[in-house]
């Protein structure tokens, strides 16, 4: 009899888990992919987590597979401008937030159409405590800060939208 290792790939926070977020969440506001290749992608996923001993990827290869999965879901549209802030490599005190997310709103002058993906954001509140109801409010409180501040100062021609994962 074989015994196997059985894990819940939900359970987990690890890259490999927002990567496979950030996947399904492509597929589900409207990317170019279809659902079988979406699938693939999962499947591809899960393997290269089976495969590293690593629960967290250094933060340039999380951001290459980053740019891989939006390519892959957009990948007739070079044009699409996306910027990702990781949470878990910035202070996120408030006033370096807005300061990163203005920079970030910045970053898509010139351009009528972008993405800000987010990640790592209740991670980095979490710390090495247990998720509370206290915290759940504080990680709300947040997410409607950097959405307010990227409403608020994008051009009135622009169309960004802010994505957390």
């Amino acid at each position: 009899m074989v015994e196997r290792k059985v894990t819940k790939a939900a359970a987990k926070r690890d890259d490999y888990t927002r990567l496979q977020n950030l996947n399904a969440l492509f597929s589900v506001i409207g990317s170019a992919s279809t659902r079988e290749e979406t699938l693939q992608l999962q499947r591809t996923l899960s393997f290269m987590r089976e495969n590293d001993d690593e629960r967290q990827m250094s933060t340039k290869s999380f951001e290459h597979c980053i740019e891989q999965v939006v390519r892959f879901h957009y990948p007739n549209n070079r044009g699409f401008r996306f910027t990702h802030w990781n949470a878990r490599c910035q202070s996120i005190e408030p006033l370096w937030v807005r300061a990163s997310v203005l920079d970030f709103v910045q970053s898509f002058q010139g351009s009528t159409k972008g993405m800000i993906l987010v990640s790592g954001l209740r991670e980095t509140l979490k710390g090495k405590r247990r998720w509370t109801s206290r915290k759940e409010l504080e990680y709300q409180e947040l997410r409607a800060f950097i959405e307010d501040l990227v409403l608020r100062h994008a051009l009135e021609d622009q169309d960004l939208s802010v994505l957390f994962f």
